[in-house]
Order: structure tokens, then C-alpha cells, then sequence
């Protein structure tokens, strides 16, 4: 099972909705994957002999299952060194609040697994589908927010899906935004547009600093982070043989971007939501009106 993009999958085929995302996402902040979640996403046991077991304690299972002889002690020591990934935090959500039994976990890992394409590009895709301003910038688009997206879950220690509703401006009133732009053979620029709040926290987790307002520190944390991932864009459009350079991150408060060919992604994350901003050229940012 593709672990990172697990929840974006779901999303995709309308098993969650984008509000039932929403919340698992925060639910997932508290949640440790069991050993039996764990064992059926790395194959170790089928859907059906786990479902066999039931019921049965999350905790309880190691030892269950070494009696039961589904797990050989050996196999058992090799699940727990598996790290806690953010799309086996999801599947034990599911679990524990009822969404799923592990027949239907197991069909949904399984079909997630068997994906060819990335779920994150086939939603941002989708959402730029008929929209003809988007469509020479559709491909370029999708490839960035993969980039960011893997980026953004490995740094900040969350899952994070993109959804499909229209952003909420609820708590914007006190906002961010960072911009930066690669200049050079093309011009493309991103940015990540947030409140304060969420803002604040994004910080925190990726400078592993305590940080208690949208200041400085917080701004130049989120322009380092933006810093590392646009670099990272620039080498894969190196091997292209496309030159290009990263100017200097711009700061925007209490501000509204405005660019072309732009194209807004509402990100969900288990502790908030933000935008990613994407435009072919730089922001105007302009006063937001409500």
C-alpha cells in the first residue's frame, strides 16, 4: 500500500468525503497504527484471518496472534520496527471509529496499492479539468504539488490530502502568505497562504522550535521550508535541461494573491488548513475583501 497518499486516494474515490477527511485527518494526530493494521498492510496477513479474530484488542493482538499461530515471533519483531506512517495512522482510524472492518480496509489498501499514477496529481488534475486558462500550466501544476505534498508530510509530521471544496476563509482574517518565484527559462511561482494560527504551527514543526506568534522566526521558517521544496522543483527541471533561478521569498500579512494563471489548492492537514498557491508569474497581493 502506497502509505503517504492513502488518504488522497480515498478521497479520490469518494470513499471519504473531503469533510470526513477532514476530521480523520485530526484524529490521525492522536492515533498509533496496531500491530494488526501493521501486519495487513505489509502483507503479513490476510483481510479474512483477521477478520476471524475479532473482536480483539488493539494491544492484545501480538500476543493473540503468535497463539493463534497467524505470526511466527520472528515476523512479529520485524512489524514492530515498521515506523508508524501516516497512512497506517489512517487505517487504524478508520477502524476505531467504525468507517471499515478489515475486509474493507484490506480491498482499499489493496486497490490504493495497485494504483500506477499518484493520487495527488490526479486530484489537482481534476481540479483544473476544464478550466482552458490551467491547461498548459495543468502538468507543471500537478508535478509541483506531488513535490510539495511529499515535502510537506515528511517535514511537518502530518497526513495531508487535497480537497476538492472550495478554500474556507474562516480564521483568514489574520493571515500569511510566502511567496517564491523561479525565474529563467520559464516563470513559476508558489506560495502558501495561511492563518496565523496554522501558520504558527506549521513553523513549529518544521523549525522543531516552540514558536507563539506569526513572527519573524515563523516567517522565516515557512520561507525556508518553501526555500527547500522550490529548490528541490528546480533540480527536477534541471534534468530537463531548463535553467533556472530562485529568487528571494516575498512576505505578505493580512494580504490576498493575486497572479496569473493562478490556481489555488485548499490543503487539509490534521492540524488545519491552509492554500497552495501556484501562478505562472509573481502575486499581486492585494487587501483581501470578506
Amino acid at each position: 500500500m502506497n502509505n503517504l497518499y492513502f488518504a488522497q486516494y480515498l478521497v479520490n474515490e469518494n470513499v471519504l468525503s473531503p469533510q470526513e477527511a477532514k476530521e480523520y485527518l485530526k484524529t490521525c494526530e492522536e492515533t498509533e497504527p496496531g500491530i494488526a493494521v501493521v501486519a495487513l498492510a505489509e502483507g503479513a496477513v490476510s483481510a479474512s484471518k483477521l477478520a476471524e479474530l475479532v473482536p480483539f484488542e488493539k494491544e492484545a493482538f501480538p500476543k493473540l496472534a503468535v497463539a493463534e499461530g497467524v505470526l511466527f515471533p520472528s515476523q512479529l519483531e520485524k512489524l514492530q520496527e515498521v515506523r508508524s506512517l501516516d497512512g497506517l495512522r489512517l487505517a487504524q482510524a478508520l477502524l476505531d471509529n467504525g468507517k471499515m472492518d478489515f475486509i474493507e480496509l484490506g480491498k482499499q489498501m489493496a486497490a490504493c496499492g495497485a494504483e500506477d499514477g499518484s493520487p495527488i496529481k490526479e486530484a489537482v488534475r481534476r481540479l483544473v479539468e476544464g478550466n482552458e486558462e490551467l491547461t498548459a500550466e495543468a502538468e507543471s501544476y500537478a508535478e509541483f504539488t506531488e513535490l510539495f505534498m511529499r515535502s510537506f508530510m515528511r517535514f511537518m509530521d502530518t497526513t495531508a490530502v487535497v480537497n476538492f471544496c472550495e478554500p474556507e476563509y474562516e480564521g483568514m482574517f489574520a493571515s500569511h502568505i510566502i511567496s517564491q518565484r523561479l525565474s529563467g527559462e520559464i516563470s513559476f511561482v508558489s506560495g502558501i497562504y495561511a492563518s496565523d494560527k496554522v501558520f504558527v504551527e506549521m513553523a513549529q514543526r518544521y523549525s522543531r522550535e516552540k514558536i507563539d506568534d506569526a513572527d519573524e522566526l515563523a516567517e522565516d521558517s515557512i520561507a525556508e521550508f518553501l526555500n527547500v521544496v522550490n529548490g528541490l522543483f528546480v533540480v527536477d527541471l534541471g534534468k530537463r535541461d531548463l535553467d533556472l533561478d530562485l529568487e528571494a521569498p516575498r512576505i505578505g500579512k493580512n494580504k490576498h494573491p493575486m497572479g496569473s494563471r493562478q490556481l489555488q489548492l485548499c490543503i487539509d492537514t490534521g492540524f488545519g488548513s491552509f492554500e497552495l498557491v501556484m501562478a505562472a508569474d509573481e502575486f499581486t497581493l492585494t487587501e483581501k475583501r470578506f
